[in-house]
Parts: C-alpha cells; structure tokens; sequence
C-alpha cells in the first residue's frame, strides 16, 4: 500500500514536463550572447562540420543515385522516445533526449525500421526498400582527428519483408545494398571527392547462422571476383542478428594497415519485434558519407 500512495503522490509525466519546459526557458533567458558564442566555438555538438556543404550535397546526390531500388524518405530530425534504445541494446545515454517524447536521431537505420514495419504491418506480404541521407547528432565524444564533430552526415538502407528459403531474402538484400555501396565509392571517386582502392568484405556471423555467413560470402565473390572477402566470427551478437557485413577500401598507394571499413550492414530483429511476427525480417546498413572526403579526398 505504501508503493501505491506513492506512485499516486507522483505528479504527471505532464506537470514535469511542463516544470521542465519553464526551468529551461529560464535557463536561456539567463543566458548572454558572450556564452552564445563561447559555446559555438568549443562545443562539438553544435560547431560545424568541416565537409564543404556544397560536397555534402554532391555526396547526396551520388548516394541516393546509387541506391536507385530504393525509395528516399526525407526523416524528421527527431525520433519516437527510445526508438535507439529499445529496438537493440544500446544506451539512451547515447541519445540527445528532448522534454518532450521525441529525441534527436542518432541512428537513421532505426527510424528507418519503423517505417518499414508500419508499411508491414499494412501490408504483410510487401518487401520494403528504404533509403536516407541523414544529419545524425550522437552524445558521446566525438572521434579524435581533425574537425571531428558529434554531428554526421550518414546514408542508410533498410530493406524489410518475408523470410525466404535458404536465407533468399538475407543473400538479396545484403547484394542489393553493397551494390548501391560501391556504385557510390565509384562514383565518388570519378567526381574527385574522395574514395580508395582494393576493395574488402568482412563478413561476419555467429554460430547460428555460419550458413548464412557462407551463403552471403559465396554471393559477394560470384558477383564481384576483386573483392576481397575475409570471414570473422560475429562479436557483437546481442546487437546484431547472427549476420554483420563490413565493406571498405584501402587508401591509395598503402598496405594492408591503411584499409578503412566504411559500411556497416547486419541482419536486426527489429522489424520482427515491431511487428510481433518473427518472419518478418530487416536487413540495415549506414556508411559515414562525410569520411569519404575526410579520409580519402
């Protein structure tokens, strides 16, 4: 009874947010244009990027021109409360979280399993295919190096739909995606924007799903003989659904140490636990689009 009358005690989430809300008006209404500036120059959530804007946008176009099987939605710079969190074991810590029952988007990928699983959930038989080029702000620090910020330019895939035989739906959609990865570095590098050479896959898969592991690497090397293909047993497992593929390329003129993994693409169960149908499943990869002049150009 006691933890009744204080769960009754408790005011609504409502009134905090509210008290929350006039705590920070206050705050900024306190605030002076000496700190404004102060904080512009030294905080790495809110500096600007280093990548020319108008690179960014030639990146832009390259990606989504790539990605040509996918439909592009434009994301809303926020996302639902825990849209990071919930779906795979990540912090929330990681996450700007807003007063309101929104937080800035960290990962595109995720917002991108949401759509995918609404359309499903309308559509149980339809097979997704979303793509995004997203400005994404994380709250831990941000990477030692030259002009690195905790903001980023990031395009995403998401392809969603009906578990097929023999891994059919995993094999597709991982080719699909890494296709529309090396159209991009491809045509990155003919534009002069930045891309290597000597390209490698990492495929990754946990005891499971070595089946799958194998059915995507003999994939990879039938369609693209040059690509290097190195096997690795999967590390993060409570992240990842039994499969992760890395893709990258090597810096020109370099060894072996100068490769650079620039694609991170796994099998989620996100789309399963959204839609409470386990068949349904959700292939999702992100490159940080913005590494390709800052690393290579």
């Amino acid at each position: 009874m006691d933890d009744d009358r204080s769960a009754a005690s408790d005011p609504p989430v409502h009134d905090r947010r509210g008290e929350l809300l006039v705590e920070a008006r206050d705050a900024a209404s306190r605030r002076r244009p000496a700190q404004l500036l102060a904080q512009w120059a030294d905080d790495s959530l809110v500096v600007p990027s280093a990548v020319d804007l108008r690179t960014s946008v030639a990146l832009d176009a390259l990606a989504l021109a790539a990605a040509s099987d996918h439909e592009a939605l434009l994301l809303s710079p926020v996302a639902p409360l825990g849209a990071t969190s919930v779906l795979g074991p990540t912090s929330q810590d990681r996450v700007l979280s807003t007063i309101r029952p929104v937080e800035v988007v960290s990962d595109p990928t995720n917002v991108l399993a949401l759509e995918a699983a609404a359309r499903i959930r309308r559509s149980p038989d339809e097979e997704v295919r979303l793509c995004t080029v997203h400005q994404t702000l994380r709250m831990q620090p941000a990477p030692a190096g030259r002009a690195r910020t905790r903001h980023f330019r990031m395009f995403a895939m998401a392809d969603a739909g009906r578990a097929r035989a023999d891994d059919g739906f995993e094999v597709a959609a991982v080719m699909r995606q890494l296709g529309a990865y090396r159209r991009l570095l491809e045509a990155a590098a003919a534009a002069g924007l930045g891309a290597g050479d000597r390209p490698r896959a990492i495929v990754r898969a946990d005891d499971g799903h070595a089946v799958l592991g194998d059915r995507v690497a003999a994939a990879i090397a039938a369609a693209w003989p040059g690509v290097e293909i190195v096997r690795e047993a999967l590390a993060n497992a409570a992240y990842y659904d039994g499969l992760r593929v890395g893709y990258g390329v090597h810096r020109r003129g370099g060894d072996s140490a100068t490769f650079v993994e620039l694609v991170d693409l796994g099998r989620f169960d996100w789309v399963g636990q959204l839609t409470s149908d386990r068949r349904n499943r959700l292939m999702a990869s992100a490159i940080g689009i913005q590494l390709l002049p800052l690393l290579f150009a």
